[in-house]
C-alpha cells in the first residue's frame, strides 16, 4: 500500500505543478465539501428507511482538489476527510477516514457539464464498529456527473468500496458480515 500512497503523491505533485500551465484553460485547485448518504451495500433494502428517517445515515465530507485540463478530458485528484454514519439495529455508529480519489473526467458540454470516474483510496482513522485490528487501507471507485458555473461546481457521485471488511458482531447484519461502504455524495466545490 506504500507504493499506492507514493503514486497518489506523485499524481498530486504533477497536477499542482501543471497549474501554472493550465490556469488559463480552467485548471487550478480549490476546496470542496458536501453531504453523503451511506448505505453499507444495501441501498434497495434501505430504500424504505430513507423515506422514514432520511438523516439517519447522513454524513459529510471536506477536502481539497486539483484539476489539470487535458483537452476535453481532465485529471482531478482530491484529498479529503469523510465522516460516514451508519445505523445498525437502531444504534448510530460513525466512521472517519481520509479519502484520495483520482478522477478522470470528460467535458460533455464544454466546461459546463462533465462526467467523471476513477479509483478512490481510503485510510480509516476511526470506525465505530471495529477496533484497529483491521486493515486501515482500502480502495474503491467513484463515478458521477458535475455542473460548473465559473469557479463554482456541483457534483453528484456514487462510491463503492471494493473490499468488504469482516465485522464480528453477533447478528448485526442478520448473517451478512460483508460490510462494504456504498454511498451517494452531493458536493459543492470552489476553484481558486
Amino acid at each position: 500500500m506504500k507504493t499506492t500512497l507514493k503514486a497518489i503523491l506523485v499524481i498530486f505533485g504533477l497536477t499542482f505543478w501543471s497549474f501554472g500551465v493550465e490556469a488559463q484553460t480552467g485548471g487550478g485547485f480549490g476546496i470542496k465539501g458536501g453531504l453523503n448518504y451511506n448505505s453499507n451495500g444495501k441501498y434497495f433494502q434501505d430504500a424504505g428507511a430513507v423515506w422514514g428517517n432520511p438523516w439517519s445515515n447522513m454524513g459529510y465530507n471536506l477536502g481539497v482538489f486539483g484539476k489539470a485540463n487535458l483537452g476535453p478530458f481532465y485529471l482531478r485528484p482530491e484529498l479529503g476527510y469523510t465522516n460516514l454514519k451508519s445505523e445498525v439495529n437502531n444504534i448510530q455508529v460513525t466512521t472517519q477516514r481520509l479519502d484520495a480519489p483520482i478522477l478522470v473526467g470528460l467535458n460533455v458540454f464544454g466546461p459546463l457539464v462533465s462526467v467523471f470516474a476513477g479509483p478512490s483510496f481510503h485510510y480509516y482513522l476511526e470506525d465505530g464498529l471495529r477496533d484497529f485490528d483491521y486493515e486501515k487501507y482500502n480502495a474503491g471507485y467513484q463515478f458521477g456527473i458535475g455542473v460548473n458555473f465559473g469557479n463554482l461546481g456541483l457534483d453528484l457521485r456514487y462510491e463503492r468500496v471494493l473490499n468488504g471488511q469482516t465485522v464480528v458482531i453477533d447478528d448485526v447484519f442478520t448473517g451478512n458480515n460483508d460490510f462494504r461502504f456504498q454511498q451517494v455524495l452531493l458536493g459543492l466545490s470552489f476553484k481558486f
